[in-house]
C-alpha cells in the first residue's frame, strides 16, 4: 500500500512538472521580455528621471517668489543725534527738564520683526537658461536612445537564447538519434560476431563509438539545461518555457547599402553621439555668455512688521544688474575647453560612424557566407545518407567494417547538426545586423517571411 502511494505521489509530481512547461513563439517570447525585462524597465526610470529634470529648468524662464520673515537684535537703536537742536529750544523756552527734547532721535528700534513677499524675474542672462534647457533636452534624447539600445540588445541577446535553447534540443534529439543508431549497430555487431563474419577488434570499436555517442548526447543534455536558464534570465521568468518557432534561413535580403543607410540614420549609439554633440554646443554656449551681464527684476512687498522704521518703504521694485567685467582669464579657458570638448565630439561621432558600417559590412558577408554553406551542406547532406545506407548494406553482406559503418553514421550525425547550427548563426547574425541598423523591430517579419528554410533537410526516398 505504501509503494502505490509513493507511485501515486511520483506520477501526480511529474504531471504537474508537464504542466509547468509552456509552448512559446519567439513573438511571445519579445512581448514577455518586454514586460518584464528588469533593463528595460531601468532605463524607463532614466527617462522619466530626466523628463523631471526638464521641467526643472522650464521654471528658470519664470519668475521666483518667495516668502521670509526676519527677526533682529541690535547693540542699540539706530537714530541722529539732535542735541544741538535740544539745547537751542531749551534756551529759548526755559522749559522744564521733564518737556526737554531728547538729545538723539530714534529712527528704528533696537530689535524689530518683518515679514514679506520677494520677487525676482531673469529677462537676460546671456543666453544661460536657453542653453541650460537645451542640455536638458539633449539629457533626455540620450536617455530615449539608451531605451532604444538597450531594447536592441535584449532583442539580439533573445534571439541568442531563445533559438539557442532551440538549437541545443534540436541538438540532444540529433545525439540521441545517433546514440539509438549505434545501439542498433551494436547489436548486430554482436551477432555478427558471434557467427564469426567480424573480428572482436570490429565489434570493440564499434562499442567504444557507443560510448561515445552516449557521452555526446549526455553533453548536449546538461548545455541545453544552461541555455535554458540564460533564457529564462532574458525573459524574467521562471516557467519552463519550449520554443516552437523554428530556426530559418534567407537566401535574399535587402542590399548592403539598405543597413549601412539606416546604420547613418537609426543607429541608438550614433544617436547618443549627436545627442552629445548637442549637449557639448549647449555647454560651449553657457560658457560664451559668461562674458555677457545678466538682467533681472526683482521687488518686494512687506505683509509683516514690528517695530520697523516708518522710513522704510512698504514695497519696491527694480532692475538688477550684473555683469563681470575681469575674472582674470577663466571664462577665457572654460570656453577654450568647452569647444575642445565640442571637436572631440565630432572625432567620436565620424569614428563611430567609419566602426559601424565596418561592422556592418562584416555582418552582412557573414550572413552570404553562411547562406553559401547551407548550400553546400545540403549536397553533402545527399552524399552521407547515400553513403550510411551503402555502408550498411556493405557491412551486413561482410564487404564493409564496422568503422566504416560507424563513421558514415557520424558523418550523416555531423552534417543535420550542421545545418541548425549554420542556421543559429545565420538569425544571430541577422539579429546583429538589424541591431546595428537600428532596425531590430524587422526581425520578427524576417522570421515569417515565405521565403524561409526550414531546420530540416528534405526527406530523400531511399
Amino acid at each position: 500500500m505504501k509503494n502505490k502511494i509513493i507511485y501515486s505521489l511520483i506520477i501526480l509530481l511529474n504531471i504537474q512538472l508537464l504542466n509547468a512547461q509552456e509552448n512559446i513563439t519567439f513573438e511571445e517570447a519579445q512581448q514577455r521580455m518586454n514586460d518584464k525585462n528588469y533593463s528595460l524597465k531601468s532605463a524607463a526610470a532614466n527617462k522619466r528621471a530626466q523628463e523631471m529634470k526638464r521641467k526643472t529648468m522650464r521654471g528658470l524662464y519664470l519668475p521666483k517668489i518667495s516668502v521670509s520673515g526676519t527677526y533682529l537684535k541690535m547693540d542699540k537703536d539706530i537714530g541722529i543725534d539732535i542735541s544741538p537742536i535740544s539745547e537751542a529750544y531749551s534756551n529759548l523756552t526755559n522749559a522744564p527738564t521733564s518737556k526737554l527734547l531728547p538729545s538723539t532721535l530714534v529712527l528704528q528700534n533696537e530689535d524689530f520683526s518683518v515679514a514679506g513677499v520677494n520677487f525676482i524675474w531673469p529677462i537676460f542672462t546671456g543666453g544661460k537658461i536657453r542653453s541650460a534647457n537645451n542640455a536638458m533636452d539633449a539629457n533626455i534624447d540620450d536617455a530615449l536612445y539608451k531605451i532604444e539600445q538597450k531594447e536592441n540588445e535584449l532583442n539580439t541577446e533573445l534571439v541568442k537564447r531563445y533559438y539557442g535553447y532551440r538549437l541545443s534540443k534540436k541538438a540532444v534529439d540529433l545525439y540521441k538519434e545517433s546514440y539509438d543508431a549505434m545501439l542498433i549497430h551494436l547489436d548486430h555487431a554482436k551477432k555478427m560476431e558471434e557467427s564469426g563474419m567480424i573480428s572482436k577488434a570490429q565489434r570493440l570499436y564499434v562499442e567504444y563509438s557507443t560510448s561515445e555517442a552516449k557521452m555526446k548526447w549526455k553533453k548536449s543534455i546538461r548545455q541545453s539545461q544552461t541555455v535554458k536558464h540564460a533564457l529564462s534570465n532574458t525573459l524574467g521568468d521562471s516557467i519552463d518555457v519550449i520554443p516552437i518557432s523554428e530556426l530559418f534561413l534567407i537566401k535574399k535580403i535587402e542590399p548592403i547599402e539598405f543597413f549601412m543607410q539606416s546604420a547613418i540614420k537609426n543607429n541608438p549609439l550614433l544617436k547618443q553621439v549627436s545627442s552629445k554633440k548637442d549637449l557639448a554646443k549647449a555647454n560651449y554656449n553657457i560658457k560664451r555668455s559668461e562674458y555677457l551681464p545678466t538682467l533681472a527684476l526683482v521687488g518686494n512687498k512687506e505683509l509683516y512688521t514690528k517695530d520697523l522704521s516708518p522710513l522704510v518703504p512698504d514695497w519696491f521694485v527694480g532692475i538688477n544688474l550684473s555683469w563681470t567685467l575681469f575674472d582674470g582669464v577663466s571664462r577665457t579657458y572654460k570656453v577654450k575647453s568647452a569647444k575642445a570638448t565640442m571637436d572631440m565630439v565630432d572625432f567620436i561621432d565620424t569614428k563611430a560612424k567609419s566602426d559601424i558600417t565596418t561592422y556592418i559590412y562584416k555582418l552582412y558577408n557573414e550572413l552570404q557566407m553562411n547562406v553559401e554553406e547551407m548550400e553546400t551542406m545540403s549536397t553533402t547532406y545527399q552524399f552521407a545518407n547515400e553513403y550510411l545506407r551503402v555502408q550498411k548494406k556493405a557491412f551486413a553482406e561482410g564487404f564493409a567494417t564496422s568503422k566504416d559503418v560507424v563513421d558514415a553514421e557520424l558523418t550523416l550525425n555531423k552534417v543535420k547538426i550542421g545545418r541548425i547550427k549554420t542556421m543559429n548563426d545565420y538569425v544571430l547574425t541577422l539579429a546583429k545586423l538589424l541591431e546595428f541598423s537600428g532596425k531590430s523591430q524587422l526581425f520578427l517579419k524576417y522570421s515569417q517571411r515565405d521565403d524561409i528554410e526550414t531546420e530540416n533537410f528534405p526527406i530523400i526516398n531511399e
